[in-house]
């Protein structure tokens, strides 16, 4: 009978896999995360970006734990860096994100920690004997390993920002677990915007489209390395909300989301991406509304930004800023030959010229240069093509046209509404400047010929 007892309990606690893990007393995993994360360091686009694994940041956690005192009932806790592979093949799909880590002494006694019976019990979420192991792509979803007859437990839990305490990269010591950074009821934004979780982002030039619809606004993107987001905007008697459709007074404003935590980055870093201090960010504001009002209203929002250097501006030829701020939507005064709004073009409305505009790829691009735009933009399945086969032929002379075009003008060329993904790396072959992008995780699959 007791045998019979112990077989139904390890059947129990068997792993996706089959592999039984026996539930004992002491020493075995409780649970498991609900991320996939890469076990080991892998390298991204083609070689060019290295990512952080799973084992590694054990390793980070783990000795800087080790020989630390940890009181009766307390947790020990610390955040770090970690790739997220999302179930997918960590060297073509993810994003960066960070791992939870935390001991939990349970008992009244003190605790003190053995670093290398650390990596040793959080390793074990990772070994392809775990449950929590994912053996197509070699990750792990972290999890819990109990030690002890649950007197010490040992957690690793993925979480796409960072915490609230000042626990990343350094150990702390509390009365119960750290919990993540919220919005602080400002939106779909962090706050207190982490810039420190930039300091390790390598840049690439895709698009977030649609920035604004993501878990976090601005922050995901940057998190991708992203140097272009994107924002729509409605006036509501002083304040620009943000949305697809109008989100009412009481939406998230342009300055919750990106100008506020835009100042504070640079500020606080002297660069949007500290690993290439000189990259800007490219900021592309859809106006959705009246345009003279909608202008008016994003130069006086734009005023901290533009009084502290940060803009990009034109004075006789383009300066570069770290942020360059281009207006789209009905910013454009659209026809057979389209300009900007009149008000883009007027040196009183557009105070150092700090606010440039969209043009039409796909048109008479004559009103437009790099004096008055930095983009120069269309619908891909307009401009060029609508299948997601490969570009060839008359399509993709047609491309080839439309970049050449806009580089001899000193603009970047971006599409909207491309196909397929499929499609991604023959236009970034092709030199389309900045990648429209609405699935972030798989950016890493792309060779951006850094």
């Amino acid at each position: 009978m007791k045998g019979a007892l112990l077989a139904a309990v390890a059947i129990i606690f068997s792993t996706s896999q089959g592999a039984p893990i026996e539930r004992r007393d002491s020493d075995y995993i409780s649970s498991c995360g609900n991320t996939w994360m890469a076990i080991n360091d892998v390298k991204t686009n083609h070689g060019a970006i290295g990512r952080v694994g799973f084992n590694a940041a054990v390793n980070s956690f783990c000795g800087k734990a080790a020989g630390q005192k940890l009181g009766g009932k307390k947790y020990l806790s610390m955040a770090t860096r970690v790739w997220f592979s999302y179930g997918g093949d960590p060297e073509t799909t993810g994003i960066n994100g960070y791992v939870y880590f935390e001991i939990h002494n349970k008992q009244d006694s003190d605790h003190v920690v053995d670093g290398e019976k650390c990596k040793e019990h959080l390793k074990k979420l990772s070994a392809e004997d775990s449950k929590c192991y994912g053996k197509d792509n070699k990750d792990t979803k972290g999890g819990t390993f109990q030690v002890g007859n649950s007197d010490v437990s040992y957690h690793a839990l993925a979480n796409k920002v960072p915490p609230t305490f000042d626990s990343v990269d350094k150990t702390v010591v509390l009365d119960g677990a750290i919990s993540a950074l919220g919005d602080g009821d400002k939106g779909n934004t962090l706050d207190p915007f982490p810039t420190y979780a930039f300091n390790d982002i390598t840049p690439v030039p895709c698009h977030s489209h649609n920035d604004y619809t993501r878990d976090t606004a601005l922050y995901s993107a940057l998190s991708a390395g992203c140097t272009s987001v994107e924002a729509d905007i409605w006036v509501h008697g002083d304040k620009l909300t943000v949305g697809h459709t109008d989100p009412g007074a009481n939406g998230p404003t342009l300055q919750d989301l990106y100008l506020n935590p835009l100042q504070k980055l640079i500020d606080e870093r002297q660069a949007v991406f500290p690993t290439k201090p000189e990259q800007a960010l490219s900021l592309l504001i859809d106006f959705k509304g009246n345009s003279d009002q909608t202008w008016d209203k994003l130069v006086a929002a734009l005023t901290p930004l533009r009084d502290a250097g940060h803009l990009s501006h034109y004075d006789g030829s383009f300066k570069q800023g770290l942020v360059t701020v281009i207006a789209s939507g009905n910013a454009i005064q659209d026809s057979d030959v389209p300009s900007p709004i009149a008000k883009a073009l007027d040196p009183a409305s557009n105070p150092s010229r700090s606010i440039f505009v969209d043009a039409r790829i796909n048109k008479d691009m004559s009103k437009f240069d790099s004096s008055n735009s930095y983009y120069a933009s269309a619908s891909f399945k307009d401009a060029v093509q609508g299948s997601s086969s490969a570009i060839s032929g008359a399509n993709l002379q047609k491309l080839r046209d439309q970049v050449k075009a806009a580089h001899d003008k000193g603009l970047l060329v971006r599409y909207w509404d491309i196909p397929s993904e499929g499609l991604w790396q023959q236009l970034v072959d092709e030199g389309v400047d900045r990648l429209n992008v609405d699935d972030l995780q798989d950016v890493a699959g792309l060779d951006w010929h850094l």
